[in-house]
């Protein structure tokens, strides 16, 4: 496509479909469910008439190339057009480019990515949708809500090189008068104790440097959200018993009680003793 194509594909889009497009392109994969509550569910006077406005809006999209679906669908062939999943397509892809050419945007990849990754990318846009639902219900505000790689976290290791932290979600919001940080690490029931507490300790590492601190006089709750009971007591049970460890940055929660968590911002339902203060934690 040329330059002056993008730029008559640009006319025929509107704001909602722009910015839908650059959700798509920060979150990588969203679900027709997830596209729908984030963009008419609000819009439209009932959720039929949300659901026809949002299949309608994707398959344009889907016809401009806009945006493209994954073969494979959460639930199958006979789940229909809710089961699709989303991705910025090849004309998005040079549209954003053109829109922001400063954003270095790598070269995208086009094939099926496996189960784990699909599955992985959709829990991570589920916590951001819960998140935006719960702004517009006034339960929260979000300050900031960042995706990789904007979540990453840059700082020195002893020796002088330079190290990542790559949480799944960085967020801040507030309720009330206070104001609360979360790192945000997705668990999918996959990882053995090492990996766990591998990542664990890269969090402990970053908070002995000060760089976070030194910004937001603080520093983030790491909170690892996991699939059922059963794998939070598993997880809490790890990071206990590693005397490395100081079990009082983690929360460990389960999916289904994420947004009481961000609601309460760390309530003592859900903190571990000693740990989750409100705000992050200072030390």
């Amino acid at each position: 496509m040329t330059r002056s194509d993008l730029v008559g594909l640009q006319d025929h889009l509107t704001d909602s479909d722009l910015q839908l497009l650059r959700d798509a392109d920060k979150y990588r994969l969203l679900t027709t469910s997830q596209i729908q509550r984030l963009y008419f569910d609000h819009a439209r006077p009932t959720p039929v008439a949300a659901a026809r406005a949002c299949n309608r809006t994707l398959a344009r999209l889907r016809r401009l190339h806009i945006l493209k679906a994954l073969e494979r669908r959460i639930g199958g062939v006979r789940a229909g057009s809710a089961g699709f999943v989303w991705y910025v397509g090849p004309a998005g892809d040079r549209l954003l480019r053109l829109l922001e050419p400063a954003a270095g945007r790598g070269r995208r990849n086009y094939r099926e990515p496996s189960r784990y990754f699909v599955d992985h990318t959709l829990a991570i846009a589920e916590l951001a949708v819960q998140t935006i639902e719960a702004a517009r219900s006034s339960d929260v505000e979000i300050f900031d809500l960042q995706t990789e790689p904007d979540s990453w976290q840059q700082s020195l290791s002893p020796r002088g090189t330079v190290q990542w932290l790559k949480p799944d979600l960085r967020l801040v919001t507030a309720n009330g008068d206070y104001e609360y940080h979360w790192f945000l690490e997705i668990d999918l029931a996959t990882e053995h104790a090492p990996v766990v507490l591998r990542q664990c300790l890269a969090y402990q590492s970053f908070r002995a440097t000060g760089r976070y601190q030194a910004t937001h006089d603080t520093f983030p709750v790491v909170v690892w959200v996991v699939p059922d009971e059963h794998r939070r007591q598993q997880l809490r049970g790890w990071i206990d018993a590693d005397g490395r460890l100081d079990p009082r940055l983690f929360t460990v929660i389960t999916a289904n009680d994420f947004l009481d968590l961000i609601r309460s911002g760390g309530h003592d339902t859900f903190t571990n003793p000693g740990g989750g203060q409100k705000g992050g934690t200072t030390s």
